[in-house]
């Protein structure tokens, strides 16, 4: 065997972001658009990627050096995860990404399943999704500290999942749900968005109270996802966008796409993922990928990925 892929799904939040770094419920959903990690035999560890401008990147798994925040943090998981394994047979890691990172739509999580998934096959161990998904979230807590297991869940499990409050059990929905999608590019990252809400949230109580009601969003919104009510579900998604822009961490340019689908009488639209930029969710209609692409956002494929990760030998 000379190399081992894995084909990770990416994924969107359609609801509950940030209330469940805080145990309270979410929904998300794995989606069309893939990463590819490929783990093959190498001289010496190398890491490289399509969509970060990085080469080739001789990489020392005992001191990370780079020069930019972004190559920061892809070595930074990368690194984590070939660690995990206590292997140190050097390996050539390359990531290609149908989209750029940090919009939104968990690539961070997609590089660690997707490392995990591949070099653990590589290395002659036969992981299952849940597996892989326990393991990842692991590696990405011990590098972002804040956070969920969210991401490296749903990117692992595929489909549509609800994550309880409280709880480490993951529940799928059967739902038949059809929604447009894009992004623009973030100006924050996700760690310090997380980390402007936890400062917000020491400060008093008004934050819980906040979460309260987007734990409460959530519940009605699976309930309208296992009963096909498209309108609830979209007039969720409203209010659900409303409570994190109070939080402060949606995007002037996506209010304003969000005010103008409500304005439009479109039946839904939201921020989906951490903030600052990156994804939009709407349910899906003829004029939602239109408005979408008018305020200067890339579509993505929003149909849903039902496998979770997967993984072939290359001979």
């Amino acid at each position: 065997m000379r190399s081992v892929e894995a084909i990770v799904p990416l994924k969107l939040t359609l609801f509950g972001e940030h209330a469940v770094v805080y145990g309270y419920p979410a929904i998300a959903m794995a989606i069309s658009e893939t990463m590819k990690v490929r783990v093959e035999k190498s001289d010496k560890t190398i890491v490289s990627s399509n969509t970060l401008t990085i080469g080739n990147i001789k990489v020392d798994l005992d001191e990370m050096r780079a020069e930019s925040s972004q190559l920061n943090r892809v070595l930074s998981y990368v690194i984590a995860a070939l660690n995990y394994f206590q292997d140190r047979r050097p390996v050539h890691v390359s990531v290609e990404s149908t989209v750029e990172p940090s919009v939104g739509l968990g690539t961070s999580a997609a590089v660690i399943v997707g490392v995990v998934a591949s070099y653990s096959r590589y290395i002659g161990l036969n992981y299952s999704p849940e597996e892989i998904a326990k393991i990842s979230r692991e590696i990405e807590r011990s590098v972002q500290g804040l956070g969920s297991r969210m991401d490296t869940y749903t990117t692992s499990l595929g489909g549509l999942l609800y994550f309880p409050r409280n709880s480490d059990d993951v529940m799928r929905i059967n739902g038949n749900l059809q929604i447009a999608a894009g992004y623009i590019r973030r100006a924050t990252s996700t760690a310090e968005i997380l980390r402007r809400v936890k400062r917000l949230r020491d400060r008093g109580h008004i934050v819980d109270k906040i979460m309260d009601v987007i734990g409460e969003v959530t519940e009605l919104a699976r309930k309208a996802l296992e009963s096909g009510d498209d309108s609830l579900l979209g007039e969720l998604m409203y209010v659900n966008h409303g409570l994190l822009s109070s939080l402060g961490v949606s995007h002037p340019t996506i209010d304003e796409l969000v005010s103008t689908a409500r304005s439009l009488g479109m039946k839904g639209c939201k921020m989906s993922g951490g903030g600052g930029g990156g994804s939009v969710i709407c349910v899906r209609e003829p004029k939602s990928e239109i408005l979408l692409e008018s305020k200067g956002l890339k579509i993505v494929n929003s149909e849903i990925n039902s496998t979770g990760v997967t993984t072939k030998e290359i001979n």
